[in-house]
């Protein structure tokens, strides 16, 4: 049942509206008080509050202030006989749901009623999604201890509370997107969104769009305005991920929201304001870049406040066992005790370069749990592993056989989709994670790498 509380000076205004809505089933409280009004929110909840703006003692603005400041406001919807613009925009500042003229028709009152509850339904559920995701998800969690992940977690912990900005630095694979997700959840932002956006898989024209919206007639096909991924995570995070790929054109818009939270739709002349904290990361050398002129120095020190570098895997071998018993925990969640490895091939995982990072292990990982015949995953269920110079393989590998050896087997050779998951990761890793050089030494296009990044789970 809906339960409203309406708030107006007028006796027989709220005489009618009482009758007519408790007859629409709804559970209805009046009073012409504000004072009232808060002492009333403080006994019992209500969803909606329909409140009057122009009163004798404290006025509705001061009421709607007041209210959404409870942990679990109601929505508010004003109306009044007295309406300006400005009056209207400032209800709406401070958090209305919506602005009613008297004398409005009932059935309207009505619908505007039943479309907050709406909202605040979503509100609600939304809130208790994320409190299950909070308790439910033990693996959203940077997993080891060697010294250069303490290091992170340490930093995470110092930035996390402020609302600075954040660069994180790391090859591709290393677990930058995560490493941002554990700064929103440390932050007061942690309750609202933290919203995420690639640079590299967008054209330069749908970035900006995709950062900032557009209103109609920007562009052709723009019959209706879209709000942007600033106005979207407004009190929240936006997360932007390989923000060295951004064009110079963009950076420059880029940078003037950072330094004043204003920003512009495409084809808007008025500017707009949002309160975003931006957390960005890239797998390039921005300073090289700097100097290269491939990316704004002024941007560069904007973003440059307080940097996060996460060490490649082969830097902290001592994590892969945990990081192991980690996926596969996630991966199992109903199998007790989980699947484990052979000693073999835990010494096969700890002898390999990994250059496609924890994105690389998860893979082989689960292409492990697919070949296992068991509880234990043999070093022949992972696919091929190349061990650093100097060390001797433990897994299959192409040699070049002599002539007159009898045709190889079924076994000797590596699926195609295995193989082009190992060039791919070769590529990255040749181009020290930035996929525009990449996509280039593979003769791709940057979409096409990305399309196959997909198809191998190492987009992340």
């Amino acid at each position: 049942m809906l339960r409203l509380l309406i708030l107006d000076d007028e006796p027989l205004f709220l005489e009618t509206l009482e009758r007519i809505f408790r007859r629409e089933g709804m559970s209805v409280a009046t009073t012409t008080d504000g004072d009232e009004a808060l002492r009333l929110l403080d006994r019992r909840p209500f969803d909606v509050v329909l409140s009057d703006i122009v009163m004798p003692g404290m006025d509705g603005l001061e009421f709607l202030r007041r209210a959404r400041q409870r942990p679990d406001p109601p929505e508010v919807v004003m109306v009044t006989a007295h309406a300006t613009v400005d009056t209207a925009l400032d209800a709406m500042k401070q958090g209305a749901y919506d602005y009613l003229q008297k004398p409005a028709e009932v059935e309207e009152v009505e619908r505007v009623i039943r479309k907050a509850y709406e909202a605040l339904q979503l509100r609600r559920e939304n809130r208790q999604l994320r409190r299950a995701l909070d308790r439910h998800d033990p693996y959203r969690e940077i997993v080891g201890k060697s010294p250069g992940i303490a290091e992170v977690c340490r930093l995470i912990a110092k930035v996390a509370p402020t609302d600075s900005t954040v660069l994180i630095l790391g090859e591709s694979g290393v677990g930058k997107e995560l490493v941002a997700h554990q700064v929103h959840a440390g932050s007061p932002r942690a309750k609202t969104t933290m919203l995420t956006i690639n640079c590299g898989a967008l054209q330069s024209s749908l970035l900006e769009n995709e950062l900032f919206g557009h209103v109609p007639g920007a562009f052709t096909g723009a019959t209706k305005g879209g709000t942007g991924l600033f106005e979207e995570a407004d009190g929240g995070t936006l997360f932007i991920d390989e923000i060295g790929e951004m064009s110079l054109d963009l950076q420059k818009a880029f940078l003037r929201v950072l330094e004043s939270g204003e920003f512009k739709r495409l084809g808007e002349a008025r500017s707009r304001r949002a309160d975003v904290r931006v957390v960005a990361a890239t797998n390039r050398d921005l300073a090289a870049d700097v100097e290269a002129g491939r990316f704004r120095r002024d941007l560069y020190y904007r973003l440059n406040v307080f940097t996060l570098t996460v060490p490649p895997l082969r830097e902290r071998r001592d994590d892969i066992p945990r990081l192991v018993d980690h996926f596969l925990r996630r991966k199992e969640p109903q199998r007790e005790p989980p699947r484990r490895l052979a000693a073999e091939a835990m010494t096969a995982l700890q002898a390999h370069d990994w250059p496609g990072n924890v994105r690389e292990l998860h893979n082989a990982l689960e292409r492990g749990l697919i070949m296992a015949r068991g509880d234990v995953i043999a070093v022949d269920d992972l696919p091929p592993l190349r061990a650093p110079a100097g060390a001797v393989s433990t897994s299959p590998a192409f040699h070049a056989a002599p002539v007159g050896t009898p045709p190889p087997s079924e076994g000797d050779f590596l699926p195609l989709l295995e193989l082009e998951r190992r060039h791919l990761a070769s590529a990255l890793a040749r181009a020290d994670g930035n996929k525009t050089a990449a996509a280039k030494l593979l003769g791709l296009s940057l979409r096409s790498l990305y399309t196959k990044l997909k198809r191998h789970r190492m987009d992340e």
